[in-house]
Parts: C-alpha cells; structure tokens; sequence
C-alpha cells in the first residue's frame, strides 16, 4: 500500500523551440525561400523543453517531470 520509491530514469528528451524549428524548416527547404526570409513573430518563441520520465522499481509509478528552458 505505501512505497518507498526508488525512482529510475526511463527516458529523457529535449524538444526543439518554435525558432528551432522554423529555422530548421527554412535550411531544409521545406519552405520556398528567397534570399531573405522573415520568421513569422509567433515562431519567435525560443523556450524549449526538458522532459524526464521516471518509473519505481518497487511498485512500477510513473512519474513525468516537463520544465521549460
């Protein structure tokens, strides 16, 4: 009934800003680009995020940590 849990991490990922991606979409050519190319301001957010995901050894909880950088 009660755990006294021994958290183990299971995954961790780092997920791209809006920027990033825009950016990233531009070099790639997935949009048709001249010689100068404008990000749109709603694609000018640079938080990224920093994802955890961690499980108990002992009684197999999940648990999620998301924090923005």
């Amino acid at each position: 009934m009660f755990c006294k849990h021994k958290w183990k991490l299971l995954s961790e990922t780092h997920l791209k800003s809006k920027f990033e991606t825009a950016v990233d979409a531009i070099r790639h050519g997935c949009i048709p680009t001249e010689e100068r190319t404008k990000v749109p301001a709603q694609m000018c957010d640079a938080t990224r995020k920093h994802i955890q995901v961690f499980t108990c050894e002992k009684c197999g909880k999940l648990k999620r940590y998301v924090e923005e950088i």
